[in-house]
């Protein structure tokens, strides 16, 4: 039986995390796959999410490279679109959605990124979740292998 490795943050990825705090939130954009494999069933799912800064800043978080983790990109959005394009023959599409206006994310807009918390395991930081936190909102950002990102109000 196979076992799932716990994932964790690089240095890099934690670096990225703290270069963010302090930042204003201008916008927030989500990056959609879309399967058409099945006409009569497509599904999407949430590949990363991109808050953009006021300093024009951004930081996407995403999946890990191993898929069983979250991760810091660096993210081109149309060199991932021509590639998937030609890695899946056009069945699976890549959206870019603003979701600023969003019931999730309109009320951080504009608001501070003031802080960026993850779970400390020994010397290391889990890369199973993160909670962002804007002064009184709160949003944690966690991964599901099959379900791509999940995005959802937290509460502490």
């Amino acid at each position: 039986m196979n076992e799932i490795k716990t994932a964790y943050f690089t240095n890099e990825a934690l670096a990225k995390f703290v270069s963010a705090q302090g930042k204003q939130v201008s916008k927030i954009i989500c990056h959609l796959w879309q399967n058409n494999n099945n006409p009569a069933e497509p599904f999407e799912i949430i590949d990363n999410v991109q808050l953009l800064f006021s300093d024009n800043q951004k930081l996407t978080i995403s999946c890990n490279e191993e898929g069983n983790g979250l991760d810091v990109v660096d993210y081109n959005f149309d060199e991932s679109k021509k590639e998937l394009n030609l890695m899946f023959d056009g069945k699976i599409k890549l959206f870019a959605v603003d979701a600023s206006n969003t019931k999730m994310w309109a009320d951080v807009i504009g608001e501070k990124l003031n802080l960026i918390k993850v779970t400390k395991q020994d010397e290391y930081y889990k890369a199973d979740s993160i909670v962002l936190q804007f002064n009184n909102e709160l949003r944690e950002i966690s991964i599901s292998p099959l379900d791509g990102l999940i995005i959802d109000f937290y509460e502490e």
